[in-house]
């Protein structure tokens, strides 16, 4: 394996030079971290609070910039709640944006606009129907919020919202953001969008209900490149006015962005920065993935590695707006963020400003303060690297796979579920102290693989030709893979294959059929196998819930799934013929093929055997350049490094809590040992703690005392 490239601090450093060369600085967003808050004053009066006292709460709290919100929304916006001057404003109230600005500017904010642009009241939108998105039935979008609609990209409303912008960039402001623009699963199909997608594919536009085929992957096209359009328009009225106003908008998330248009890939081109809410955490939170939003930064640091990623963390247990969470867990999210390497964006409500859990943000924005240097041009050092497919995030609920009817009791997980399967595998490689990344269907298309000695695929079931050849290429080459359940076995439009794309890569061939739920059934390892549980003594290991039928190739079956019990005491389970784990040296490299849905298993189950059995392959194919001793799986690894891997920083998360969530407490870990690859430092240093540390060369290793963690820790190994 080479090394990994430098990805951001090459960039960061090459975006420097240019610069000087052209006598410019860098961009100001790009300077140092953000600490961004948005003081949710847009759904009622407080907008009216003196400027002064706004500005100064939001210094005091330690923030170096902020999202403004001086359009005011009631069930959506419209042309009414103005607090700034517009030509097209329906109605002239106070301009508290002029009055705002310099109490803003003299505690050193930075202020970018809050500008919504996907959500409008009933009686704005009735007043232009000729704006609003249409469903697929004709019908005008309804919804949105409960209480509102939303506007298409497309139609004239484009040049209502560049005259906004032109009204604002008349102002001294730092930045605009848009919430928003998103189509919806069931728009747009208005006129507007209708003809411009005739001129542009020379037909009629399909269904959004048929997720597959090359007529539902040339809708999803349309629709990123009409968001990409917009964006680009916006950008050019914004720096034709002031080069110096930052530019982004609410972008896409982790998740299927078939639906809304966000493919961040595409629309990262027309922004200055990119950000995704990976720190809105919702209703039952055991079920939430506790690295939810350091997940997500690691999936934009690889959609945008040169350009400033924002997580955005709602202070509230969403959906309740004004329900503010714990203390805990506001430090962790703030904390998962910068370990990975993105800024930080928080939004509470200015009456809970006073409350004792907001202090827990102010401590953070004071520690990433004082400490600012250490979290801008880093890099990571990760070996693994996880997966997310959006393309099989796009087309995949339309394969069988997903429309398998079970006359059973519902299972644990959903068939080839993708969000589980992705959380289950990551929260494996966490507790398994393995630092990793998040790359996508680009990457594996188009950049360097050879930096990781192990490339993780979560039922990446939709793939295309170009992505399998570069894979067998990696793995010939000496790169490991593990692949789950119906990876590669879908072309990149959802259209099911004859067999695994991967098939000679994994040495198996698609048995046709998948079975399950298996509720009480378990798996057995063959005569002779590796053993892939090393330390736990079992002849029954519990099976996945389900499973895809598979036939083993040139590969070495290593566990097979015994044969359905009838109920749990039905005796002791024979050993069927389907394969669970298969084991394929392919060239250099070597694949490892689950048949059973792995990673919706351990998101569901939690399963030890599950959980060891990651840990296990992982150890084998891709040795972590870091390791823990004392400490449980409940603590988050992540090393980067910055000067060309001169200064490594191990970021410690201590997600211990007290068995639920929202966490209100993390039990504090000691004697912590942390093991480092390389050669003996000058220095160790602890940010938090604020100290240096105990450290010693040992066998080619560095051993470094931690004496106590709490939430998160930062060493400094220079």
């Amino acid at each position: 394996m080479t090394r990994q490239p430098l990805r951001s601090t090459l960039a960061a450093a090459l975006l420097m030079l240019a610069g000087l060369a052209c006598g410019q600085s860098v961009p100001w967003w790009e300077r140092e971290p953000l600490r961004i808050i948005h003081l949710l004053t847009d759904y009622h009066p407080a907008i009216a609070d003196s400027p002064a006292e706004s500005a100064a709460l939001k210094a005091r709290l330690g923030f170096n910039a902020e999202h403004l919100a001086v359009m005011r929304h009631r069930k959506g916006l419209d042309d009414e709640g103005f607090f700034f001057a517009s030509r097209v404003a329906g109605r002239v109230n106070p301009d508290y944006l002029k009055q705002y600005l310099p109490e803003a500017r003299a505690r050193g904010l930075r202020v970018f606009i809050y500008f919504n642009v996907h959500w409008f009241n009933h009686e704005f939108a009735r007043r232009h129907p000729e704006w609003v998105q249409i469903t697929e039935q004709g019908r005008p979008l309804e919804g949105i919020y409960q209480t509102g609609t939303s506007l298409c990209v497309n139609s004239p409303w484009r040049e209502w919202v560049f005259q906004v912008l032109r009204d604002l960039c008349a102002y001294p402001i730092d930045g605009i953001f848009y919430d928003g623009p998103v189509f919806y699963a069931e728009t747009c199909y208005c006129r507007h969008c209708r003809e411009k997608y005739r001129k542009l594919y020379g037909g009629e536009m399909p269904s959004k209900r048929e997720r597959r085929g090359r007529a539902f992957a040339s809708l999803m096209e349309f629709q990123a490149r009409s968001l990409a359009d917009f964006l680009r328009d916006s950008r050019r009225v914004i720096k034709s006015i002031n080069p110096e106003i930052a530019f982004y908008m609410n972008g896409g998330v982790r998740g299927g962005n078939w639906a809304t248009g966000r493919f961040n890939r595409i629309l990262v081109q027309e922004q200055d920065l990119l950000g995704s809410e990976g720190g809105f955490i919702y209703g039952d939170l055991t079920r939430t993935s506790l690295w939810k939003a350091g997940l997500t930064a690691r999936l934009l640091e690889t959609q945008a590695p040169d350009k400033p990623r924002v997580i955005f963390a709602a202070a509230a247990h969403k959906p309740w707006t004004f329900s503010i969470l714990p203390a805990p867990e506001l430090r962790l999210l703030y904390a998962d963020s910068i370990a990975n390497g993105a800024s930080v964006w928080l939004a509470f409500s200015p009456f809970e400003a006073a409350l004792p859990e907001t202090e827990a943000m102010a401590a953070m924005n004071r520690f990433v303060e004082r400490n600012g240097k250490y979290f801008v041009g880093t890099r990571s050092e990760a070996r693994v690297a996880l997966v997310w497919s959006d393309v099989t995030a796009s087309f995949y609920a339309g394969a069988e796979a997903q429309l398998i009817d079970v006359d059973r009791v519902p299972a644990r997980s959903e068939v080839g579920n993708l969000d589980g399967e992705f959380n289950g595998l990551a929260e494996a490689l966490v507790r398994s102290h393995t630092p990793f990344d998040v790359i996508d269907d680009e990457s594996l298309a188009r950049e360097r693989l050879d930096r990781y000695a192990l490339i993780v695929l979560p039922n990446v079931a939709c793939m295309s030709a170009q992505v399998a050849d570069r894979l067998r290429s990696y793995v010939r080459a000496g790169g490991n893979l593990l692949g789950t359940f119906e990876t590669s076995l879908y072309d990149e439009t959802g259209v099911r294959r004859d067999d695994f794309a991967l098939a000679d890569v994994f040495g198996v061939h698609d048995g046709k059929r998948i079975v399950g739920p298996k509720r009480w059934d378990f798996m057995q390892a063959a005569a002779g196998a590796p053993d892939l549980l090393p330390g736990l003594r079992r002849q029954l290991i519990p099976a996945m819930t389900y499973h895809l039928r598979v036939r083993a190739g040139q590969g070495q079956a290593a566990l097979y799934f015994t044969r359905p019990l009838a109920g749990p005491y039905d005796g002791v389970p024979e050993i069927s013929d389907d394969p669970a784990v298969v084991l394929h040296r392919a060239g250099k490299g070597r694949a490892v093929y689950v048949a059973g849905d792995l990673g919706n298993s351990i998101q569901g189950l939690h399963m030890g055997e599950h959980l060891a059995l990651v840990s296990h392959l992982v150890r084998e194919l891709a040795p972590a350049p870091v390791r823990l001793e004392n400490a449980p799986g409940s603590v988050e690894v992540v090393l980067r490094s910055q000067e060309n891997g001169r200064r490594r920083l191990v970021h410690l998360l201590n997600f211990t809590g007290e068995m639920t969530r929202p966490i209100r407490r993390i039990l504090p870990l000691t004697n912590i040992t942390v093991e480092l690859e390389g050669a003996a430092p000058r220095s160790v240093r602890a940010l938090m703690a604020n100290r240096a540390l105990d450290f010693r060369r040992q066998a080619g290793r560095i051993r470094i005392s931690l004496p106590r963690l709490d939430e998160y820790e930062v060493l400094v190994v220079e």
